[in-house]
């Protein structure tokens, strides 16, 4: 209920804007707000995911096993971003920029080295 008034109350809005305004495009911007929402949702579903595999996980010894497994290969992946940005990573995915380019883009691996230690951390405890 709530949700649907905003989305109501957003394109009330938008509508209302695009009279008094003659140069704005509604249907531009309402293609931009439900990319945005598309957006909105699909990372919400990839935390959701993301923290009940953890919650899962961490409830049965085999599931630490995996979390365990699972948070070593992820910090090599996040060693392999860092290290192999032009040399592998991008002739595998051609569409990102080199190092030269945007030179941060490398780091996002410790990001991804970071989650890997939460899952070998979660992964380890004992029962």
């Amino acid at each position: 209920m709530l949700w649907g008034f905003l989305i109501i109350l957003l394109g009330g809005g938008v509508f209302a804007a695009s009279i008094l305004m003659d140069d704005m495009n509604i249907a531009t911007i309402y293609m931009q707000m439900g990319f945005g929402g598309a957006l909105g949702v699909g990372v919400g579903l990839a935390v959701f995911v993301y923290v009940a595999g953890l919650v899962y996980g961490m409830s049965s010894a085999n599931g630490r096993k995996a979390l365990l497994g699972i948070g070593v290969f992820t910090i090599l992946l996040g060693l392999c971003t860092l290290m192999y940005w032009d040399e592998y990573l991008r002739l595998v995915l051609t569409f990102l920029p080199s190092a030269e380019e945007a030179p941060a883009l490398p780091f996002i691996g410790l990001p991804i080295i970071g989650t890997g230690g939460l899952m070998c951390k979660l992964g380890s405890l004992k029962d």
